[in-house]
């Protein structure tokens, strides 16, 4: 028998403003939700061992939520760009999907129509 390790993401978000970023405001409650996740892991067996987090300015990256499915998504036609190919934003791309603007709405990838340049099978 083969000895194995798996190796599991979470991803979450939260939204805030520079203020508490600033501030540190939100530090406490996140160290906070920490040991409680540390606690529910323990529980069943996993150990947490990394924690990232990273700040995204919503409106430079033109984030939106897809008015169809709610998923976070990055509008490609205002952001073509997207995160301009930096390597801490390689996981984002499971959280934050491509999408582009169709009939007046901001749609991700999955929403698009196939024809749209943005849309997944497109």
């Amino acid at each position: 028998m083969v000895k194995q390790i798996a190796i599991r993401k979470h991803f979450s978000y939260f939204k805030t403003n520079s203020e508490e970023i600033q501030s540190n405001s939100f530090d406490e409650k996140l160290d906070q939700l920490d040991e409680e996740l540390r606690a529910v892991f323990k529980k069943y067996g996993l150990e947490m061992v990394e924690r990232q987090t990273q700040f995204l300015p919503i409106q430079k990256l033109s984030i939106f939520h897809c008015e169809q499915c709610n998923q976070l998504m990055v509008n490609r036609d205002m952001n073509p760009t997207k995160f301009d190919s930096n390597g801490l934003y390689d996981d984002l791309s499971y959280v934050v999907l491509d999408g582009g603007t169709h009939d007046g709405k901001n749609l991700c990838e999955e929403c698009l129509p196939f024809a749209h340049r943005w849309g997944h099978y497109s």
